[in-house]
């Protein structure tokens, strides 16, 4: 009986902070399904002829609501047909992504397979170096990535962004510890029957890595997608920004389309996340088991 009631009450507070976390996404996408015109007397600071109820002086407070008056979808139509703008910056987002998704996948795992498996004299104190680079926050690592960026020549275009998420020490950190929870066996196995290293990484290591990965892939990718400080200081021209440093200024230009931009530019995070949640959380299990 005792059981049941702890259970019972770890399920409501579950599910009331799952409530809390959802209801940004909840707004988010209900709002996306309202007018032009009921978004402008809701959201709009600015006092109306519409919205001139509940104001003090000349501020109009938000009225935020869930369930729209009228449903529509004539904000993703004009989204889509009438700002191309956005779907350039959408682009330019996955320009960014995926190469550093990628690139930390291929140096994650060749690395922690060389701090795992390598016989090299002070690996542990650089591996330690790696860790203390990956808990720095944000703000400290960016001035020496500027100072690099500026001595290779590649301030304001996509490189400066992409090589340091390459070389990221998170993956690197991430895959050594699900690596030493693998049967080592495979890989002396391998190297009796002749396998090189590169051929043991390819063929044994990295298929045993796909719950790593998983975790890797999504954390990485919403990382990146959601970059605004590396963007700012390292993207000049306006063409060339990816959407999470768009959108704020797409609030003030067009409030109409927001909610919808705002849904679309979640999606792509969204279905990695769903496609990959269950290897997700059998790597972080893994992972910290070690």
């Amino acid at each position: 009986m005792e059981k049941k009631i702890k259970n019972t009450i770890s399920y409501v507070i579950l599910g009331l902070l799952g409530i809390i976390f959802m209801f940004p996404v909840v707004i988010t996408f209900t709002n996306s399904l309202m007018t032009r015109q009921e978004i402008d007397m809701k959201y709009t600071s600015r006092v109306t002829a519409e919205n001139h109820f509940g104001t003090e002086g000349n501020i109009h407070f938000v009225e935020m609501d869930i369930v729209p008056q009228k449903v529509t979808f004539r904000q993703y139509y004009d989204l889509f047909t009438q700002n191309p703008a956005y779907m350039g910056a959408f682009f330019n987002s996955a320009k960014i992504t995926v190469p550093v998704v990628l690139g930390q996948l291929v140096i994650g795992i060749v690395m922690a397979y060389c701090f795992e498996n390598a016989n090299i004299r002070f690996k542990e104190h650089i591996f330690f170096l790696y860790i203390l680079v990956m808990f720095m926050p944000l703000q400290v690592t960016l001035v020496p990535n500027y100072m690099t960026v500026e001595f290779l020549k590649i301030n304001g275009s996509y490189l400066a962004i992409i090589l340091p998420g390459i070389f990221s020490p998170f993956s690197v950190f991430l895959f050594r510890q699900y690596m030493k929870g693998l049967p080592k066996e495979y890989i002396e196995a391998a190297r009796i029957d002749g396998a090189g290293h590169l051929r043991i990484i390819s063929m044994i290591v990295s298929p045993l890595m796909k719950p790593a990965v998983a975790v890797m892939v999504i954390l990485t990718f919403t990382s990146y997608w959601n970059i605004v400080e590396q963007a700012i200081i390292f993207i000049k021209e306006a063409y060339n920004e990816p959407l999470s440093s768009y959108l704020p200024r797409m609030a003030v230009e067009n409030m109409g389309m927001m909610f919808a931009a705002s849904c679309f530019y979640m999606l792509p995070a969204l279905i990695i996340f769903v496609y990959g949640r269950k290897n997700m959380l059998s790597g972080m299990s893994q992972s910290l088991k070690i």
